[in-house]
């Protein structure tokens, strides 16, 4: 376990949303104040208010006399947030390319993190998300715009513990086509090619969500199935 650090605030939400993301607390469980605290040997007091914070950023739902609830999408919510995703990174592509060579030390990191993603284990979609969400992060930085940037961090959180959890469930069907549209993406980068890059981006973020409606909605909130 972590050294606590001074704000036991501060390390309860560190340690409940890393909880959350690898898909240690389920989507839809309901998760109790009082045992995450025994959990952490810590007071109730600073687990609940991380939690609460957890709500604000979309990881949770708060359900009136039910307490907390580890977030779970529904199909459509699902959608939309690919929708939205679409719409920030082919928006990016074309500044991305043109800031591209402003910016060593993203280039460096999105080298990093493609030498990383051919390396990963069969089935660790902890890893394979996370790099995922660097890679296209990264995209969104070169565009140079911050409250783009804040705005898709918030957006890819919502939904990054769900597609973990989710997708673990299955076989990494696209991680060698998506391995090198990501290579692909990083010579449109280096090349300028930013109208190119955001045929691309198009294309792969669409192919990834046809893979998810294989196999998502057994996980979705339309499943009917109860996480209670």
């Amino acid at each position: 376990m972590e050294k606590q650090p001074l704000s036991l605030l501060e390390w309860a939400y560190a340690q409940i949303r890393d909880q959350i993301m690898s898909g240690a607390m389920e989507p839809g469980k309901k998760v109790v104040v009082n045992q995450v605290a025994e959990s952490l040997s810590i007071s109730p007091t600073p687990v609940k208010e991380a939690m609460n914070r957890l709500v604000a950023e979309g990881l949770m739902d708060m359900l009136p006399r039910r307490g907390f609830v580890v977030k779970q999408l529904s199909m459509d919510e699902i959608h939309n947030i690919m929708d939205c995703r679409i719409m920030m990174e082919t928006f990016a592509a074309v500044p991305a390319a043109e800031n591209f060579h402003a910016h060593p030390e993203i280039q460096v990191k999105m080298r990093e993190v493609l030498r990383r993603m051919a390396d990963i284990q069969a089935n660790d979609y902890v890893t394979a998300n996370q790099y995922e969400q660097i890679y296209h992060g990264s995209i969104i930085r070169l565009t140079e715009n911050q409250k783009l940037a804040e705005l898709y961090n918030m957006l890819m959180g919502v939904s990054f513990s769900f597609l973990v959890y989710a997708s673990s469930r299955h076989p990494m069907e696209r991680h060698e086509a998506a391995h090198q549209e990501h290579k692909l993406m990083y010579e449109c980068l280096e090349e300028g090619e930013g109208k190119k890059l955001e045929i691309l981006i198009r294309t792969h973020l669409e192919n990834t969500m046809k893979l998810y409606e294989t196999f998502l909605p057994a996980y979705t909130k339309d499943s009917n199935v109860s996480t209670f």
